[in-house]
């Protein structure tokens, strides 16, 4: 059922800081931008975002796979990877370590330098942007997600569960996704952020969308980890929203939190789209492809 990632959306507190970062240092270029309107502010569940400002982002490759950042009041307590949902994206890059030597001295910090995965040859390295918002910067082993440019587009997404079991259900019965046995993997970016030893490893596993070279890699999170806080009829912090493509509104199975909504600006296109909340109390927002 899902398809391929549309948009990956980040509360943020002002557009400027996001456009100059991603701009001047992952060579990303704004491609629209506007105001929420509220229809979509309440298919969101969020009607408070209505009529603030958002931009979106696209790498220099040209891959229509934006980075959208809607303007929210801050969240200054917002910590990666300290609580449940979704907690990074990850970018395909062409030379981690090149990347790494430009962010130097950036609105970037890097919080995992890069490093071979345990599981492979893939070359990752995290930072956390100016938003708080954690990217995984991967050049991964393989043919099928090679980087066109020298930053290119989201192919995964992260999501963390206190129940992995459960994820791996709802990703499999709900959604349609084939999904693999978990296995254990070093995550170092995790391990930091609770202060545990590097090299500790935790199970996941990958839902692949669809036929399509994208996936969401489910994360077993540890007892430590919290639900995600966010206030009432806003975005939650860090990122919000992920939008992925379905053919059709009427095979899913899940509920809308809000009826579904026609949409003429990007990167809806004219499309229908709905929310569902997973069981990890993400936001899954729902893009008709298959008609207009």
């Amino acid at each position: 059922m899902l398809g391929e990632i549309i948009a990956v959306t980040i509360s943020v507190a002002s557009l400027g800081p996001m456009e100059r970062a991603y701009g001047d240092h992952l060579d990303y270029s704004v491609v629209a931008r506007g105001k929420v309107a509220a229809p979509v502010a309440e298919a969101w569940d969020a009607p408070q975002v209505a009529g603030n400002d958002y931009i979106l982002m696209r790498p220099e490759s040209g891959a229509p796979h934006d980075l959208r950042f809607v303007v929210t009041a801050p969240y200054p307590e917002y910590q990666h990877m300290r609580s449940t949902g979704w907690n990074a994206a990850e970018l395909l890059v062409q030379d981690p370590d090149a990347l790494a030597e430009k962010l130097k001295d950036s609105a970037f910090r890097i919080v995992g330098p890069p490093r071979a995965l345990s599981s492979g040859n893939t070359k990752a390295m995290q930072v956390v942007g100016p938003a708080g918002e954690l990217l995984y910067l991967t050049n991964p082993e393989g043919a099928g997600n090679e980087a066109k440019s020298f930053v290119d587009r989201v192919f995964i997404v992260i999501n963390g569960a206190k129940d992995l079991n459960q994820l791996i259900g709802f990703y499999r019965d709900k959604m349609g996704s084939k999904v693999g046995e978990p296995f254990p993997i070093r995550l170092s970016v995790l391990n930091r952020a609770y202060g545990f030893d590097v090299e500790r490893r935790h199970p996941i596993t990958v839902a692949r969308l669809g036929g399509t070279p994208f996936s969401v890699e489910l994360d077993q999170f540890p007892p430590e980890a919290t639900a995600r806080d966010g206030r009432p009829n806003d975005l939650p912090p860090g990122i919000s929203m992920i939008s992925f493509a379905v053919e059709s509104l009427e095979a899913v199975k899940e509920p809308f939190i809000h009826p579904p909504v026609t949409v003429a600006d990007a990167p809806y296109n004219g499309r229908r789209a709905a929310v569902i909340k997973g069981p990890s109390g993400e936001l899954m927002e729902l893009i008709e492809t298959g008609k207009r």
